[in-house]
């Protein structure tokens, strides 16, 4: 099965490089709420995934990242076999009441987050419509779910290609999914332990 359009939220470790706004019994922040709400995976295990060998010879990822995992997601795209080009999607992320949405940071407070566009092949020829938008002001709903918007454009972008989700934690209409929450279209692990000779 060979995918034109991947589309990725990888399941980033955090450590310390995020604050959270909820609090140890001892008052100091949290570091470990990320890993409460789902299995995160290593740079190493995302690298090794065998994601180039679903991919078509001209494709195009989408990958969500925080700024804090700007340089892994770059060595993840390029492991994958693919070039980073630009930032498809810059997601504003809003309250239920329209307000921005605001999140503790080393640096500076966090309201948006960022999908990044990279390819494969000449995937160039792919675009169908020239004028989408990147920026998307969508409500920030249940923990790391991403705006269906980002998809919808996605589509605009790019037309009626064979797609995938990848860590998908929910089904969406017209994309394959892999994922460790639901019954998936392919066997990432499965492809990735015959190319390692069997090994697990």
């Amino acid at each position: 099965m060979k995918y034109e359009i991947i589309y990725a939220d990888p399941a980033w470790k955090f450590g310390d490089r995020l604050r959270s706004s909820k609090l140890k019994d001892n008052g100091k922040m949290d570091y470990r709420e990320i890993e409460r709400h789902y299995d995160t995976m290593t740079i190493n295990e995302m690298c090794n995934l065998p994601i180039n060998d679903i991919s078509a010879d001209n494709s195009v990822l989408f990958m969500w990242t925080t700024d804090a995992h700007l340089e892994n997601a770059m060595e993840v795209i390029n492991a994958w076999g693919f070039k980073y080009k630009t930032v498809a999607f810059v997601w504003n992320k809003k309250t239920n009441k329209g307000n921005q949405v605001c999140f503790m940071g080393k640096w500076t407070m966090k309201g948006s987050e960022i999908c990044l566009l990279a390819t494969k092949g000449k995937a160039h020829g792919m675009i169908q419509k020239h004028n989408v938008r990147q920026l998307v002001e969508a409500e920030r709903r249940k923990h790391s779910e991403k705006p269906n918007e980002v998809r919808k454009r996605i589509i605009e972008l790019l037309g009626d290609r064979k797609r995938i989700e990848l860590f998908a934690r929910e089904s969406k209409e017209g994309f394959d999914i892999w994922g460790n929450e639901l019954k998936n279209d392919i066997d990432l692990i499965g492809l990735q332990n015959q190319k390692c000779g069997g090994k697990k």
